[in-house]
């Protein structure tokens, strides 16, 4: 046979029973804090990337040219920035069309007659990838020789008389 608890007695039972379940939890939780540590002198600086060129003015200039002259000229470009850079030569000419599509152009880095980076006409020359150039003084010295050969005929070639252009070549360089 059961017998029956009196209710105080099982309200003092459950009582008993929360307050050791509180304490339980309670006791498992813990409070962490620590000191905090500093690290100082964490410093940043961007580079640069910036260039200068030999000499000032053109780089060549021919007038009164006539069928097999040929004009030369020279410039460094040297990298003076503190970062490495991929640098590119542009070039765009203006004026008469048909004789800077004759002018023939031959573009050399580093060694004057070695291997041409371009080989064609000025009027088409558009771009061209120079390589990278380290930082902080790395130059190249870049060779120009334009030429004015025959078309082929002497009234292809006497329709270029009297006719002018130029080109205006740019130097570019991108963080490499």
């Amino acid at each position: 046979m059961l017998k029956k608890l009196p209710l105080s007695k099982i309200l003092l039972s459950l009582a008993a029973v929360s307050v050791v379940t509180v304490a339980a939890v309670g006791g498992t939780f813990a409070n962490f804090t620590a000191t905090p540590t500093t690290i100082a002198s964490n410093a940043f600086a961007s580079g640069s990337l910036t260039m200068s060129r030999s000499g000032s003015g053109a780089i060549f200039s021919a007038s009164a040219m006539k069928i097999g002259d040929t004009a030369t000229g020279s410039v460094t470009i040297t990298n003076t920035g503190s970062l490495s850079g991929a640098y590119s030569l542009a070039g765009s000419s203006s004026g008469s069309s048909a004789l800077s599509s004759q002018l023939n152009l031959k573009l050399y880095k580093d060694v004057d007659g070695g291997t041409a980076i371009y080989d064609g006409s000025l009027g088409g020359f558009s771009s061209v990838a120079l390589g990278t150039f380290a930082a902080s003084g790395d130059s190249h010295t870049f060779y120009f020789h334009v030429s004015f050969p025959t078309t082929g005929t002497d009234a292809g070639d006497n329709a270029l008389q009297g006719l002018s252009a130029s080109t205006t070549f740019t130097w570019s360089a991108t963080q490499a």
